[in-house]
């Protein structure tokens, strides 16, 4: 219960990121153009909450180096993944 408002804003991130991801997916579909900041940086907060959903106390501004270590990979990984749904979105933009 101390971690509620944490977990309800991971909560709200993840839903925004997906959200954001679906609409961007269906423009594609629909109109056959998308927004590139929102396929390369939507999958970023999706994977920012779910690592503040299952880990809430880390919130905030990392202090310890291994808090700095952890917060750079789930940016790694988020970036990542948002570099994964662009690829998908435009393989011809990466060149086949």
């Amino acid at each position: 219960m101390a971690y509620i408002k944490v977990r309800l804003f991971a909560l709200v991130l993840i839903l925004l990121g997906a959200g954001l991801i679906y609409i961007n997916w269906h423009q594609l579909h629909a109109e056959q153009k998308y927004s590139l900041k929102i396929a390369a940086f939507a999958p970023l907060c999706v994977v920012g909450g779910i690592f503040l959903f299952i880990m809430p106390s880390r919130v905030g501004k990392p202090n310890t180096t291994g808090d700095k270590v952890i917060a750079f990979v789930v940016f790694t990984i988020g970036l990542l993944a948002g570099l994964v749904n662009w690829y998908l979105m435009d393989p011809g933009f990466f060149g086949q």
